[in-house]
């Protein structure tokens, strides 16, 4: 009995399944300054009446934050960003949270809702709970911080916390904010 063609057409049938998945696993090129990122998808989205788009908020300066609430970097980021949030929202500033679970339990709204509730955080959130936006926009990295001229271009990306414990970006996003802001 011949079993190698048996084998043979198992091993590429391996070699194309694990192929495809690592091809489904892989992010796309990370959105970088001076493009236009892609519409966020997903839901449902907290702290706010209806789902967001970036199309909508042209005009606008948008701070877009992907982060979960279960990560301490994010977790410390948000102090600085609600400073912002406070001081830049009437000048046109709005910034979009985009929850992008790590783990499972990350994933339910009502957990999501009372981490919101707890820390604060009155601006809106998309939950990416199948990492659609992740992908999109390439992140690989909780918190990162990208943002978005009144035109719809990324101006700036950083990745990682933004607080008192680090805060090299803090000046650096704020300057840039403000140079935004002015730009009507």
């Amino acid at each position: 009995m011949n079993r190698l063609p048996a084998l043979t057409t198992l091993t590429r049938l391996a070699t194309l399944t694990a192929a495809s998945l690592l091809t489904l696993a892989t992010p796309a090129r990370a959105v970088t300054a001076g493009q236009t990122p892609p519409e966020l998808t997903g839901g449902p989205w907290l702290n706010a009446p209806a789902p967001l788009t970036l199309a909508g908020l042209k005009g606008r300066v948008v701070l877009v934050n992907f982060w979960v609430y279960s990560c301490v970097n994010c977790h410390n980021s948000l102090p600085t960003l609600k400073g912002w949030y406070g001081q830049y929202r009437a000048q046109g500033l709005e910034i979009i949270g985009v929850h992008t679970p790590e783990f499972e339990s990350d994933k339910p709204t009502a957990s999501v809702q009372a981490a919101l509730k707890e820390d604060g955080v009155t601006w809106p959130v998309v939950q990416d709970n199948a990492r659609t936006n992740w992908r999109a926009w390439g992140v690989r990295a909780w918190p990162t911080f990208l943002l978005i001229d009144r035109q719809g271009q990324v101006r700036y990306s950083h990745r990682g916390e933004i607080s008192a414990r680090f805060p090299q970006a803090i000046p650096v996003l704020d300057a840039q904010i403000r140079a935004l802001l002015a730009g009507k």
